[in-house]
């Protein structure tokens, strides 16, 4: 008996040290909602919260760290603070497990979430848990439970895209009852909620500051005398306007001039006469959120007498047929589209070195000998006209003396400098590798999840097979696989199309800079060569220029200046 007892003592000692040894998991909660501006809504996530602490209370291994939450985000991309932050902390190893109410709250791009859940996690030893959903990874017995968790994140991007789409139709009913859809009011306006339309009322602040700008301009003053009038009289620009409050500027404050694309703005919108143009869609595509272009035909909606005018449409003409008088004028000086412009091969890299101001090319118009006629450009700074406190005494200099002071500091760079070019064309191909290496990482990225969609068709088609999904279920969710597998296909494409441009962009910039090692001093400068080899351009007085080379050596920039 008394060896009996002995073992059994063995194997409960065992069993205890066992129980030491199993993990604590260290959890963070996340939580988030699409909407802010409701406090019902809010209430969502405090139940996001109490559900997945009650979860974490009945497991008994689980220790709860801290909770994530993002109020306000949308669910079709990652880009948000609050799960920024959780993966931050995963990173540390402060926390190992994440835990949400299901698998909407924790996305709703469907290719990205299975990216996190199968791949990103499992290879950082991050256990994830979808309460609700009933999702445990660390307890996957079935293969259908893993199915059923791609096909839930399938439907859930298919709901935000139909959500989107529901958001667009009723934004364009919205518009076409006269209501006001964006954000900040025209200036000289306010928006005033009438019924169930956002109405345009004219501000009494400033819309007498607006109907001066178009008396002004139809008598013919010119954009600084309309500056130089409203600054002498303290009125703030309408930004520092939405910003402040106040229409004047107080006697602490730095006041800033007008500019003139803000009085063009001004003076070519149609709403001061009410009528509204506004864009059907927000700008932005569905899934990465990026702004993009939309078509004029179909994207703008155009509604008449929406609002109380702030001009007459006798004035606004007015106004319309000095634009229209320039615009022939400047065509019979010779700026018409007639006489070609030539690509600024210096487009971004040119600096004020007094102000730092970007500065902008300028034409003009030569007639030669010949009678022909050619555009020749400077480069002035954007701060010389000013007449606030950002004034600036910089000079500009033509294009032609900044080429020929550019080729002269290049040809004494390379003949000086114990660099070699062939070093830099090794440097740019190795850079193009790195850059194709990443985009074949990403192509088969796309190939791999187009085979597990396939792969899921297949177990789709045994389980209707088997009756285990109707008909008209099955031929639904192999809709939705099939415009997935689609979409893959399409960006797999695209990386491809990538690959080759990062080929043929690498051999021209090679070609440029074998064409370097054979300098001649009439070589044709353009707008790869100065890409490849120009950083930035600082211009100072006197035709004195400071050109930052954009290749490394010693991991140090070369600059020099050149006099003209």
């Amino acid at each position: 008996m008394a060896r009996t007892s002995k073992r059994e003592k063995k194997r409960q000692s065992a069993k205890s040290a066992i129980a030491v040894m199993e993990p604590v998991w260290k959890a963070g909660i996340y939580a988030r909602l699409s909407v802010d501006n409701n406090d019902r809504k809010n209430e969502s996530i405090d139940t996001q919260i109490e559900i997945a602490k009650e979860y974490i209370g009945r497991t008994g291994d689980t220790e709860l760290i801290e909770c994530y939450v993002d109020l306000g985000k949308t669910g079709t991309n990652f880009n948000r603070e609050g799960f920024e932050h959780m993966m931050e902390d995963i990173r540390r190893r402060r926390i190992n497990c994440v835990v949400v109410k299901d698998f909407s709250r924790f996305g709703r791009n469907y290719i990205e979430t299975g990216n996190y859940i199968e791949k990103i996690f499992p290879y950082m030893k991050v256990r994830f848990i979808a309460v609700t959903d009933g999702y445990d990874s660390e307890h996957l017995t079935d293969d259908h439970l893993q199915l059923s968790m791609n096909l839930k994140n399938i439907v859930n991007e298919l709901y935000a895209k139909d959500i989107a789409q529901k958001v667009g139709a009723a934004m364009k009913v919205r518009q076409e009852m006269g209501s006001y859809t964006g954000g900040v009011p025209p200036y000289g306006y306010c928006i005033k909620k009438i019924r169930d339309r956002n109405v345009l009322v004219p501000d009494m602040g400033t819309k007498e500051i607006v109907v001066g700008i178009f008396e002004m301009f139809a008598a013919g003053s010119t954009y600084k005398e309309i500056a130089e009038d409203l600054y002498k009289r303290k009125i703030q620009r309408p930004m520092a306007y939405y910003a402040t409050g106040e229409t004047y500027c107080l006697e602490d404050e730095k006041l800033q001039q007008w500019s003139y694309h803000t009085m063009k703005n001004i003076l070519t919108n149609p709403v001061y006469i009410g009528t509204l143009f506004q864009a059907r869609t927000c700008g932005k595509a569905y899934r990465d959120r990026k702004r993009h272009d939309v078509d004029e035909e179909k994207d703008i909606s155009v509604v008449e007498c929406t609002h109380e005018p702030l001009v007459s449409e006798e004035l606004f003409y007015k106004v319309s047929e000095r634009f229209e008088r320039q615009s022939k004028y400047s065509n019979q000086k010779g700026f018409s589209k007639r006489v070609l412009q030539s690509e600024d091969i210096f487009k971004d890299m040119v600096s004020c070195g007094r102000c730092g101001g970007r500065m902008i090319r300028n034409p003009s118009i030569k007639t030669l000998v010949s009678g022909d006629r050619i555009r020749r450009y400077y480069y002035a700074c954007p701060n010389k006209k000013k007449i606030d406190g950002s004034q600036c005494c910089g000079q500009g200099i033509s294009f032609l003396t900044l080429e020929s002071l550019i080729k002269a500091v290049l040809e004494k760079e390379f003949a000086c400098s114990d660099m070699q070019l062939k070093d830099f064309c090794k440097e740019n191909t190795q850079e193009a590798e790195k850059r194709k290496s990443a985009v074949h990482k990403k192509i088969c990225k796309s190939v791999r999840e187009q085979d597990e969609l396939a792969l899921m068709g297949s177990k789709l088609y045994l389980r209707y097979r088997d009756g285990e999904l109707l008909r008209e279920d099955f031929l639904e969710e192999k809709a939705k696989l099939s415009e997935m597998l689609a979409i893959l296909r399409k960006q797999t494409e695209d990386l491809k199309r990538q690959e080759i441009t990062i080929d043929r962009e690498t051999g021209q910039t090679n070609q440029f800079i074998r064409g370097l090692l054979k300098w001649r001093t009439d070589y044709k400068f353009d707008r790869k060569l100065a890409e490849c080899l120009i950083k930035k351009i600082n211009v100072y007085p006197k035709h004195q220029v400071e050109i930052v080379l954009n290749y490394r050596r010693n991991e140090l920039l070369y600059g020099r200046k050149a006099h003209e």
